[in-house]
């Protein structure tokens, strides 16, 4: 064996230490090179929780969002695999490093599609231990349960206590997507499990009620919905977010019935002005634009902890941007 001098040694651990500290600053640089300094990025005291559906991510569309614009990212899996686990899709990990590099926390969704059989007392340990474990070795901060309408059944709370008494051994959060009108299936001790809650402040009408023409997600029932949670149902306006549509739902005989915000918005120039878009009679669609989303941001600054965002990559780009409206009357509210 060759003895080197401690000097040499040090030398040596040093030239082989440099490339990986390099390799480290090119993937920060990296990560924040994308994000643009013409827009706003998410403020630290107020919680900008956005919606990014797997099968995006998946598919490569979410390469070039600006993550910096979220402080919470909410990557929804809809269901699981067969074993209980949140799925593996490609691109997945890139994109948990890059938020993480920005300090975005990230939480897995489930939603509807998962199996309720799963909840049940006879499954619900092997299921939560599968949960866990895969937000474990994806490396997620938490579990977002995004359980709606009639999944929100008698196993709901008995899940739901099981659920956060295991993520919180792991030092982990989990959250839940919740409306207004399921209240009557929400118990208070259920309620009580989540570290936030994402009200789902939207689909007051829609394709399924046509004959119901209107706006969707008014202003007056984001008022509503914030001072029903907060007065009612006593939760600290702190814990709740206000959810936020990017998208909007086409009413008469020759129109289609959903529209992405972005699509709108390129469809029928100046429509981030308003709130609608008369296409012809009997036509119209509703959607929220600009107006509407900073107005809605101003009284969350006040009347709770966050907004929350269905879904980020139906956001419009540039002055139209809804994200970026948040972000700037949310920072501009702070200073």
């Amino acid at each position: 064996m060759i003895s080197y001098p401690m000097k040499f040694r040090y030398t040596l651990c040093f030239l082989f230490l440099l490339p990986l500290f390099l390799w480290s600053c090119k993937i920060r640089k990296a990560a924040s090179s994308k994000t643009n300094p013409g827009v706003y990025k998410a403020p630290a005291n107020f919680r900008v929780v956005g919606y990014l559906l797997a099968g995006d991510i998946a598919k490569g569309r979410a390469a070039g969002f600006d993550l910096s614009r979220l402080n919470y990212l909410n990557v929804f899996f809809n269901g699981v695999t067969a074993d209980g686990k949140l799925r593996e899709v490609p691109h997945l990990d890139s994109t948990i490093t890059a938020a993480h590099i920005l300090h975005v926390t990230v939480l897995g969704s489930i939603g509807n599609a998962v199996n309720l059989s799963l909840i049940t007392d006879t499954n619900r340990t092997k299921f939560i231990d599968s949960l866990v474990s895969s937000v474990v070795a994806l490396r997620l901060d938490g579990i977002d349960v995004d359980l709606e309408d009639k999944s929100i059944n008698s196993d709901y709370e008995g899940f739901v206590g099981a659920l956060s008494a295991a993520l919180k051994l792991k030092g982990k959060l989990m959250t839940a997507a919740i409306a207004t009108w399921e209240t009557a299936w929400l118990s208070d001790k259920a309620l009580s499990y989540f570290d936030y809650l994402n009200v789902m402040t939207y689909d007051a009408t829609g394709p399924w009620n046509l004959k119901d023409v209107g706006p969707h997600s008014p202003y007056s029932f984001a008022v509503s919905d914030l001072d029903f949670w907060t007065n009612k149902r006593h939760i600290p306006k702190e814990k709740i977010n206000l959810g936020l549509p990017f998208y909007g739902y086409g009413f008469g005989p020759d129109v289609k019935r959903e529209f992405h915000y972005w699509e709108i918005t390129k469809t029928y120039p100046g429509a981030e002005r308003s709130d609608s878009v008369n296409i012809s009679a009997g036509n119209v669609i509703y959607y929220n634009g600009v107006q509407t989303i900073q107005k809605k941001t101003k009284y969350a600054m006040k009347n709770a902890g966050g907004v929350m965002i269905w879904h980020v990559m139906e956001d419009a780009e540039g002055d139209k941007s809804l994200l970026s409206v948040i972000d700037k009357t949310a920072s501009a509210e702070k200073q």
